[in-house]
């Protein structure tokens, strides 16, 4: 509360007002009695360095902090302020008690209470006999500030840092910012993004009226869905556009390849340094076993594969299965009509997952293999003979001449080098590791 200091009323138990100068000062004296005392204070009062000016006021107050000395400041030898209480019966000071002084700055209407620096030949304290000698009181403004100049609206909240603790202080920003009027917490998460100007008011001296702090964007992020490794491993990427892109798997960049089922986060970060992040759940998809059949074709019907039981980790049944002809790479729609050849076996989940059996699977031919015969004559039978020799595969006539190469696994369309027929007979079939057939063109 000001008070109007006018004059000193001499009525016990009333409060005593001063006017010095038309000033108003924040502070109220007790009533004056006759136990004033006029305290000589031989001190030089300092502000961050900087000498008082003499239209600023210095007060006396006890350790509960009422005040029971006023006056002007005046550049003199013997700065003299009047204090009440010296017999201990009065409400006032007893000798050997503290005295704390406190300046009021008249042009900055504010309080300085806090002594950053002390030279003294002896501690001050109330006496009615000694000048109390204090050669240096160095005031210091309070400090009010935040951590850092910016921060991203997804920090948690911002508590301001003061140099002394101030009761009556009060923050007030535009309304884009949240922040708390008496604490000045700032809770980034319900501002905007923008430049602030904070204004701080407050009856204490403060180094600085207005506070500057910045709230930045966070990047925008897409929601990963929860997803499945599907055989042995799955990569995922996110959009260019970041500083930065870090996985939890360690990976720092915009790709990442998963090979085991995990809880995954992955954090973006932009050219502001703040970050955004999310979280997905990954599982694994496998074969852990599958119990199967190969049944042959033989002279009247073709070969089939028969699945008996299998074991998918993480699957979703119910299952479709795949079998692809590695030899012409033609998709074969059965399990039960299988022509001889080398097949792979594709496990398909429910969720699209599809799993390949790791084995390729051979489907011979159990049909006259004493004195096999093809007729290559494109009736749609026989027309073409399965070599199931790996590697190189040279094909010789009865009488020793080389007509054709292959590599194989292979059909052989009963053509020598140059795409002709070969005449009926029968021939040589020898692979790089010795083995051989004797092989019989019908027509």
């Amino acid at each position: 509360m000001l008070f109007n200091l006018r004059h000193i009323v001499t009525v016990t138990g009333l409060t005593a007002f001063i006017t010095l100068s038309g000033q108003t000062v924040p502070w109220v004296t007790p009533s004056a009695s006759l136990n004033a005392v006029p305290l000589i204070i031989n001190c030089i009062p300092r502000i961050d360095g900087q000498s008082l000016s003499e239209g600023d006021f210095i007060g006396i107050f006890d350790d509960a902090g009422r005040c029971f000395g006023l006056a002007r400041w005046k550049d003199t030898a013997d700065f003299r302020i009047t204090v009440y209480g010296s017999d201990g019966t009065t409400d006032g000071f007893n000798a050997g008690d503290p005295l704390n002084l406190k300046i009021w700055l008249s042009n900055e209407n504010c309080i300085l209470e806090h002594i950053s620096q002390v030279e003294s030949d002896n501690p001050l304290i109330f006496s009615n006999t000694a000048t109390n000698s204090i050669n240096i009181l160095d005031y210091e403004r309070i400090n009010v500030g935040y951590p850092k100049p910016e921060y991203c609206l997804n920090e948690k909240d911002i508590r301001p840092l003061l140099s002394h603790p101030v009761e009556n202080l009060l923050f007030q920003a535009d309304n884009n910012l949240n922040i708390d009027a008496e604490t000045g917490l700032i809770d980034p998460v319900t501002s905007a993004a923008g430049d602030y100007t904070i204004a701080l008011n407050s009856d204490r001296c403060l180094n600085s009226n207005s506070l500057t702090l910045t709230l930045n964007e966070i990047p925008p992020i897409i929601s990963m869905p929860d997803t499945f490794i599907c055989g042995d491993a799955l990569t995922l990427s996110v959009t260019d556009g970041y500083r930065s892109v870090q996985w939890s798997t360690g990976t720092v960049s915009q790709e990442v390849r998963l090979t085991e089922a995990a809880t995954i986060w992955y954090r973006v970060t932009n050219d502001k340094g703040c970050s955004n992040s999310d979280t997905f759940q990954v599982e694994k998809i496998s074969i852990v076993n599958v119990d199967l059949r190969i049944g042959d074709a033989d002279c009247y019907e073709k070969g089939r594969i028969e699945i008996r039981d299998q074991e998918i980790a993480g699957g979703r049944p119910p299952y479709t299965y795949k079998v692809t002809n590695l030899i012409d790479n033609s998709e074969v729609s059965t399990l039960t009509e299988l022509p001889e050849g080398v097949y792979s076996l594709e496990i398909i989940n429910d969720n699209g997952c599809a799993l390949r059996y790791p084995q390729n699977l051979v489907v011979r031919k159990d049909c006259l293999n004493d004195r096999p015969v093809f007729s290559p004559n494109e009736d749609g039978l026989d027309d073409r003979y399965f070599i199931s020799f790996e590697g190189s595969v040279r094909i010789f006539d009865r009488n020793g001449n080389l007509k054709r190469r292959l590599t194989g696994p292979v059909y052989f369309d009963g053509n020598d080098s140059n795409g002709t027929l070969l005449p009926m007979g029968t021939y040589l079939v020898v692979s790089e590791k010795g083995e051989s057939i004797t092989l019989t063109i019908i027509r």
